[in-house]
């Protein structure tokens, strides 16, 4: 399990976790997100990630670095 801090260059700032395609580039699992000191545990496919939100998810480490980088995800 790993996070991440979405910051203000993040290719996942204001969207949604299916339209981010995070599940899919990291072979994981959003479990968890950490927003304004509350925790949205197993957040909907829906849920968009903003501004300073703390990401937990579990999946490829390597994807997950990359992902958490601001860069896409090699698809290999």
């Amino acid at each position: 399990m790993l996070s991440f801090v979405v910051h203000s260059d993040s290719l996942l700032l204001n969207k949604g976790i299916k339209e981010s395609a995070i599940r899919e580039q990291t072979h994981g699992l959003v479990i968890g997100i950490e927003r304004e000191g509350e925790r949205l545990l197993n957040p909907e496919s829906g849920t968009v990630f903003k501004l300073n939100d703390v990401v937990w998810i579990v999946g490829n480490e390597k994807r997950i670095q990359v992902i958490a980088s601001g860069r896409k995800a090699d698809k290999k």
